[in-house]
């Protein structure tokens, strides 16, 4: 009789570790596809941790097919193209396993003190799944500095931020892991906030206002008018098919300057125009000459955000019409929400600042202050 019930007892439990040999892994597997596919958790520390649970398990599987290979390698005949392939295999699966797992270590210390970032004019994106799987969701743009950025994120985000902005220009405060593309936290703004500010703040030497006819490109300021020299020494060069040549003198009473509009390229391919003046009587290489006008403009998105600021900070791609009138007050004529020029009195035609906007964001500037003439 006991031997009996211990037989039982045996069969019993032989039955029960069958069933946990063979529904575990399928409970399990079920399991971390539903946390794998929920796209309610891809934010914060589960977002991370949804990617955690991916790249581990696919690491995991490739991992067993890399002991597969070296078990096969030392099981098999010797033979050259065996050791290669197997040798090849085991090699390409370290290198999978090393991209997997490399951005999650990489993360980790980023998890107490995550990046920051602010998106402008962005898109919100809907990528629909194939068969069963989930719709997901992105918020990609770049910063002020130009950089490219991609967040998955909830529905319900994607949601607000479609309805607020088609309500005003928002911007969005992207707090992230910077190797996963995790986003920790999101925040729909109106305005740069306190920090944003403090991330691109202006050059010290660039002033508040309009008329000090100054901008900064990259890091440095320029004032108009300013020596071509200038910008030649901070690394721009004159464009191919621009001459370099000589600039004739103005050395007739109220004759027109000589002037000659260049462009002017750097290393990070971004490009301005500027017309250089001759205002001596005898003629001078052009490099010598006055830059008594300069223009630019993101229609070709040379230029980004923090690339790009005017007196007061304001960015390019970034100021808004209204930003603008908050800095300079009320402009010397406007066109709705395309244009504004701001001009000094009795001096409109030769002094001025003239900004142009495309869908509502500072898209192109012009800053003149230059006589045309000799007044004598």
């Amino acid at each position: 009789m006991e031997k009996n019930k211990r037989h039982e007892r045996g069969i019993k439990l032989f039955v029960v570790i069958l069933c946990v040999i063979i529904f575990a892994p399928i409970i399990l597997l079920i399991a971390l596809d539903w946390f794998i596919n929920d796209t309610d958790l891809v934010i914060g520390i589960t977002g991370f941790a949804q990617k955690v649970a991916f790249r581990s398990a696919l690491s995991l599987a490739v991992l067993i097919i890399a002991i597969v290979c070296l078990v096969k390698f030392f099981l098999s005949e010797k033979r050259i193209r065996h050791i290669i392939g197997y040798f090849a295999g085991i090699f390409l699966c370290a290198a999978v396993i090393f991209f997997a797992v490399r951005p999650i270590v990489l993360d980790a210390p980023y998890l107490d003190h995550p990046l920051l970032t602010y998106l402008h004019q962005f898109d919100l994106d809907r990528s629909s799944g194939t068969g069963d799987a989930p719709t997901r969701y992105y918020l990609r743009g770049r910063d002020a500095e130009g950089k490219k950025h991609s967040f998955e994120i909830t529905e319900d985000r994607y949601d607000e931020g479609i309805q607020l902005r088609g309500e005003k220009d928002i911007i969005a405060k992207a707090v992230y892991l910077p190797h996963t593309s995790v986003l920790v936290t999101l925040e729909y703004l109106e305005d740069l906030d306190g920090s944003g500010r403090e991330m691109y703040l202006p050059n010290p030497e660039l002033p508040n206002n309009w008329d000090s006819f100054a901008i900064q490109i990259d890091d440095d300021v320029y004032t108009i008018p300013c020596r071509l020299s200038d910008f030649l020494e901070n690394g721009w060069s004159l464009s191919e098919g621009d001459p370099d040549s000589r600039l004739a003198g103005a050395d007739q009473p109220y004759g027109e300057f000589p002037n000659r509009e260049l462009s002017l390229t750097n290393d990070k391919e971004q490009s301005i125009s500027v017309t250089v003046y001759n205002t001596s009587e005898s003629s001078v290489p052009i490099e010598d000459g006055t830059v008594g006008r300069l223009s630019v403009s993101n229609g070709s998105l040379d230029f980004y955000g923090a690339d790009i600021q005017l007196p007061g900070g304001l960015m390019l791609g970034w100021a808004t019409v209204e930003d603008v009138i908050d800095q300079y007050g009320e402009p010397s004529d406007r066109y709705e929400n395309y244009n504004v020029t701001y001009e000094l009195e009795g001096a409109e035609y030769t002094k001025h600042l003239d900004l142009t906007f495309y869908n509502g964001f500072l898209s192109g500037i012009v800053i003149q202050n230059h006589e045309y003439y000799r007044e004598y």
